[in-house]
């Protein structure tokens, strides 16, 4: 995905296949709900550093690392999330 096509949907705003998250230095506990409902429909974007204004104000990059890692491991763990999903995350400057 290009920085124009994020920033395209990003201008969209919040809709049923897309939802902000402001997630500056955790992966917020609101985001598994939203990961559950898109993947029981059409799937979509869930974008961390966004404020539901559409306000992009960035993750910390000292915790994108262990975002990253502890957003797998939920989503890989049949204890928290079943099935569990593959999931692609992607990081933009």
């Amino acid at each position: 995905m290009t920085t124009e096509t994020i920033l395209d949907l990003i201008s969209q705003g919040e809709g049923i296949t897309i939802e902000f998250k402001e997630c500056k230095n955790e992966v917020a506990s609101e985001v598994y709900p939203t990961v559950c409902s898109f993947s029981n429909r059409f799937g979509g974007h869930i974008f961390m550093g966004v404020k539901d204004d559409g306000e992009i104000i960035g993750v910390n990059p000292k915790c994108v690392k262990d975002m990253r890692k502890n957003f797998s491991n939920i989503l890989n763990n049949p204890q928290k999330i079943y099935p569990t999903l593959y999931l692609s995350a992607e990081e933009f400057d």
